[in-house]
């Protein structure tokens, strides 16, 4: 994603339930490498495929933290978009995302309160066909 991308500037009278966007992704080795630096973490789950592989894993694990970076992107650039903030989540892994692997995000609206301007949003992260994690998130629509 370049710097210079404009986030989806929709109004509230243009949200619905029902509607949906996504996040398209693959980790990479350098976005795992600088996740590591930002967090401190440095279990070797995130960062040696050997020693991945001997705990049953098929190889390095992308961190949670990194699929939960995917869901700001959604929320802030698509849907809510531009005048969202969060105000809560829940999520959970199913399964792990690997590095190199190609996954996709969606978010769907499941519920609007006109009342506090706060949209509810079902959350999966998909690859090959499985949901590799669920959840719900809360997001506060803030326009004059």
């Amino acid at each position: 994603m370049k710097l210079a991308e404009q986030a989806r500037v929709l109004t509230w009278d243009h949200l619905a339930e029902g509607m949906a966007a996504t996040v398209d992704f693959v980790v990479t080795p350098a976005e795992m490498q600088a996740f590591a630096a930002l967090s401190g973490d440095y279990n070797a789950l995130h960062h040696d495929a050997s020693f991945a592989r001997g705990k049953g894993f098929d190889g390095v694990v992308v961190y949670g933290g990194l699929i939960v970076a995917k869901i700001s992107q959604l929320i802030g650039m698509k849907l809510p978009g531009r005048d969202a903030v969060w105000m809560g989540f829940s999520l959970r892994f199913r399964k792990p995302l690997y590095v190199g692997q190609q996954a996709q995000l969606e978010g769907t609206i499941t519920r609007l309160s006109d009342a506090t301007r706060v949209v509810g949003l079902r959350i999966e992260v998909r690859s090959a066909g499985q949901v590799l994690a669920d959840g719900d998130v809360e997001a506060l629509v803030v326009q004059p």
